[in-house]
């Protein structure tokens, strides 16, 4: 990475986690500082103690609700939908690692694949979506859960990998 990149990256990153991440920053103001920072808002709530990392690729949807200590890994894009409520330390994880052959170093390139989350989904407290997953429009996400695959609309989804255990009704 250039040394331009480098410093714009660190200056990003103390944007977001160091000045907006404060307790001490108003609710509109911490906005402010999320849009400076590449965060699309649309009237979302954002509480204070979030860590975004790598791209500036997140898109949160109008009264998106983001609970304390969250992790955005934003290499590729991360898009919540309208109304998505998000627990206390969910980790929304972008990037990865192809395995290598070597058996010596099985950490291979870089892989980056975008996460979205539909309109009117609740995530629960501590879960983890991995790189490429789509969740469905009202889904309900289960605490701990760890989320590898897409998940349909409309259902309780819980456990490690998390399964669908339930239709909700529409």
């Amino acid at each position: 990475m250039p040394a331009r990149d480098a410093i714009r990256s660190m200056c990003r990153e103390f944007v977001l986690n160091t000045v907006g991440g404060s307790i001490f920053l108003p609710f509109k103001a911490r906005n402010v500082v999320l849009k400076i920072g590449g965060v699309e808002s649309k009237g979302a709530t954002v509480l204070p103690g979030q860590k975004f990392i790598s791209g500036g690729k997140v898109h949160l949807g109008a009264g998106a609700y983001i609970n304390h200590g969250c992790l955005f890994d934003s290499a590729a894009s991360i898009t919540l939908g309208e109304q998505v409520a998000v627990g206390p330390r969910v980790s929304f994880i972008t990037s990865s690692h192809e395995i290598d052959s070597n058996p010596e170093h099985r950490s291979g390139p870089h892989a980056h694949r975008p996460i979205s989350v539909g309109a009117g989904t609740w995530i629960g407290a501590g879960v983890i979506i991995l790189p490429g997953v789509t969740i469905g429009a009202s889904c309900v996400i289960a605490a701990g859960s760890l989320v590898t695959k897409d998940c349909s609309p409309n259902g309780l989804y819980m456990g490690t990998p998390a399964r669908r255990v339930r239709e909700l009704t529409a």
